[in-house]
C-alpha cells in the first residue's frame, strides 16, 4: 500500500465496541494504523484520503484481532519447520500419508516428528497409530509421535537412536517406558517427566534454523487470524529460548503481537533462572509487535498440577513459592501460575492473599491459568483479589480425561466460566497449544460455546456454557486485559488498534459444529495485512 490509509468497506463488521459505536457496522476507517471511522461506507471513505487503499470486504463477517491469551508459541516456533502438523487431519490414513511424504522428502537419518496439536478421537478410525505403522512408511527415518502429554511413541529407528535404557539410568520413572509381555521397550513414553526427558535426547535446530522457523510459526498463525497472542513459556523454554523470538522480531518477520511470559527451563532451576529474570528483564521492555509481559506459568516445577499429577505442597514448595511470587510482586512484576487441582489453587490464593496485604496485586494483574477445580468460594477469592484467570480450551482434547479423574459432576463446571464472569472476574481464552491442543482459534471458541471435546462428547453443564460473543469476547478485548491493553486492542472503534479478523463463514451464524473450521480470510496488524487469503488480492484505490 502506498498510503497508510485504508478504509474497508461492504462487511459484516461485529465491533464489541464500549464507546456508542453500533455493534455491527459495514465499513471502518484506518490511518496510521488505528481505527478513526466505524460507520458507513461514505463515513469511511470520507475519513481517508482520497488516495486510501479499499478492500472490499464482499459482506464477511469481521471482527476485532484474535487474541491467543495461553499458547506456546515461542517454544513450537524453535522447530516448527521440522515438524509435521496434524491439526487439520480428519483420518488416519492422511495423517500417515503427511509423514510417509516427508520421509520421501527428508534426508535418510533425519527425525520426522508430530508433537502434539491432535487427537486420536478426530480421526474417523478413533485410535493413533501403531509402531508398525510408523515402522513401515519411515524404516529409514526416526519417528517421535506425541498426542498431549499424555504419551509418546518412537518407532523402531528412533528407540535404537535414543537409548530407553539411559532413561531410567538419567532418572525416568520405569513405570513411564512401556514394555512388552518379554519386558522389552514398546517404544511409548507416557507423563511429561518422560516426554520432557525425550526431548533433551532430540536435535537442536541451528539458531538460524530456529529464526527461520519461528518466522513460520508467525506466518500461520497470522493465516489462522490471530493478531496477538500471550506465551505461557512452557516445559523446556528457559532463559536461552527467546534469542531467536527477538532475532525474528528485529528483522520485521514478527507479524503476531507476542507477550512473552517467562520461566525456568527445568526443575531444579528456578533459584537460579527466576532471579536472573528480574535482575536482567524489564516487564515492558520492546514495542508492539513484541513486549515482555511477565513471569509464568510454571513459577515452581514441583506444584505443577495436571488431572493425574499431584502438586508437592511441602513447607519447602511453599517457602519457594513465597519467595518467588515476593520477589515478584517487589520488582512490580506481572505473574500468571498454572493450577488445576483445587488444593493447588487453595494453596496458591493462601499466598496470594498473604501477599496482597503487603503489595496490592490487583494493579500488576497477577492471572491464575486453567482453574478448573476452582470452588464457589475460590471463585469469590479470585474476585476479592482483583487478579485473573486464563481459560484455554486445554479440555476440548483433555475433557475425557478429566471426567476419569473427578467424575462427570466435576467436569460440568471445569472450569466455572459461568460464576467468574458473573462475578466480575477478568477472563481470558486462549488455546493451550501446541503440544496438548490446536492452535486454530476457533476450536476453542466452539469449546467455550459448546462444551465438546474434540470427539463430541458434551461435559461441560449447559449453565456453564458461553454465548458465542461472550467466547468471542474471552479472544479480544478480555484477551487484552491481561497485557494491560484493553484500551489499545480488542475492539473495533475510534482510536483502538486496526487488529481485525475477516472471516471465510460467519462465526455468529454458522452451525455450531461448523465453528472448529471457521478460518481467516484476511488478518490485518496495525493496518497492515499479515494475511491475505485466495480471497483477497491487491487492495483497489
Amino acid at each position: 500500500m502506498s498510503s497508510t490509509d485504508l478504509a474497508l468497506v461492504n462487511g459484516r463488521i461485529t465491533t464489541l465496541a464500549a464507546d456508542g459505536t453500533p455493534p455491527e457496522v459495514p465499513a471502518l476507517a484506518v490511518r496510521d494504523g488505528r481505527i478513526v471511522a466505524a460507520g458507513s461506507a461514505d463515513a469511511a471513505r470520507r475519513a481517508v484520503a482520497p488516495d486510501a487503499d479499499v478492500i472490499d470486504l464482499g459482506g464477511r463477517r469481521a471482527v476485532p484481532g484474535l487474541i491467543d491469551a495461553h499458547v506456546h508459541f515461542v517454544r513450537a516456533g524453535l522447530t516448527w519447520n521440522e515438524e509435521i502438523r496434524w491439526e487439520d487431519v480428519p483420518d488416519l490414513g492422511t495423517a500417515l500419508g503427511r509423514l510417509a511424504a516427508a520421509a520421501r522428502d527428508r534426508p535418510a537419518g533425519t527425525w520426522l516428528k508430530v508433537v502434539g496439536g491432535w487427537h486420536p478421537d478426530q480421526f474417523a478410525e478413533r485410535r493413533a497409530p501403531t509402531r508398525d505403522e510408523l515402522d513401515a512408511i519411515a524404516p529409514g527415518h526416526p519417528v517421535f509421535v506425541q498426542c498431549m502429554y499424555s504419551w509418546g511413541m518412537l518407532n523402531t529407528r528412533a528407540l535404537t537412536e535414543v537409548g530407553l535404557d539411559r532413561a531410567v539410568a538419567e532418572g525416568v520413572d520405569p513405570a513411564a517406558l512401556e514394555v512388552d509381555a518379554d519386558g522389552r521397550p514398546t517404544g511409548v513414553l507416557r507423563g511429561m517427566p518422560a516426554l520432557r526427558w525425550l526431548y533433551w535426547q532430540l536435535p537442536v535446530p541451528s539458531p538460524e534454523e530456529q529464526v527461520a522457523s519461528t518466522a513460520a510459526a508467525s506466518r500461520v498463525f497470522s493465516a489462522a487470524g490471530l493478531t496477538g497472542l500471550i506465551d505461557g513459556g512452557g516445559s523446556n523454554t528457559g532463559p536461552d529460548t527467546y534469542r531467536a523470538l527477538y532475532e525474528t522480531w528485529r528483522r520485521g518477520e514478527l507479524t503476531v503481537r507476542t507477550r512473552p511470559t517467562m520461566h525456568a527451563s527445568r526443575p531444579g532451576a528456578e533459584a537460579e533462572e527466576l532471579p536472573g529474570y528480574l535482575r536482567y528483564t524489564a516487564p515492558g521492555f520492546g514495542d508492539g509487535m513484541l513486549r515482555v509481559l511477565g513471569m509464568g506459568e510454571i513459577i515452581h516445577y514441583a506444584v505443577h498440577d495436571g488431572f493425574h499429577r499431584e502438586p508437592d505442597l511441602s513447607e519447602k514448595s511453599l517457602d519457594a513459592l513465597r519467595e518467588t511470587f515476593a520477589a515478584a510482586a517487589r520488582h512490580g512484576w506481572p505473574l500468571q501460575i498454572h493450577a488445576i487441582r483445587r488444593d493447588t489453587l487453595d494453596m496458591v490464593l493462601d499466598l496470594w492473599e498473604e501477599l496482597d496485604r503487603e503489595v496490592p496485586l490487583a494493579p500488576l494483574r497477577w492471572t491464575i491459568v486453567h482453574c478448573e477445580g476452582l470452588s464457589a468460594d475460590g471463585v469469590r477469592r479470585v474476585a476479592d483479589l482483583g487478579v485473573g484467570v486464563l481459560v484455554p480450551a486445554m479440555l476440548r482434547f483433555e475433557g475425557d480425561d478429566l471426567i476419569e479423574a473427578w467424575g462427570p459432576e466435576a467436569a460440568g463446571q471445569a472450569p466455572p466460566l459461568r460464576a467468574l464472569l458473573d462475578a466480575g472476574v477478568p477472563v481470558g481464552g486462549g488455546t493451550d497449544a501446541i503440544r496438548v491442543a490446536s492452535y486454530h482459534p476457533f476450536t476453542a471458541l466452539h469449546w467455550y460455546v459448546s462444551g465438546r471435546t474434540i470427539g463430541g462428547r458434551r461435559i461441560r453443564d449447559e449453565n456453564n456454557l458461553l454465548t458465542r460473543e461472550e467466547a468471542l469476547e474471552l479472544y479480544t478485548h478480555r484477551a487484552a486485559w491481561f497485557s494491560f491493553e484493553e484500551d489499545e486492542r480488542g475492539r473495533l472503534q475510534p482510536g483502538m488498534l486496526a487488529d481485525l479478523t475477516v472471516l471465510d463463514r460467519d462465526y455468529l451464524t454458522v452451525p455450531e459444529d461448523e465453528i472448529p473450521a471457521v478460518r481467516a480470510d484476511l488478518t490485518l496488524v496495525g493496518g497492515k495485512i499479515t494475511w491475505a487469503g485466495p480471497a483477497f488480492g491487491v487492495p483497489r484505490r
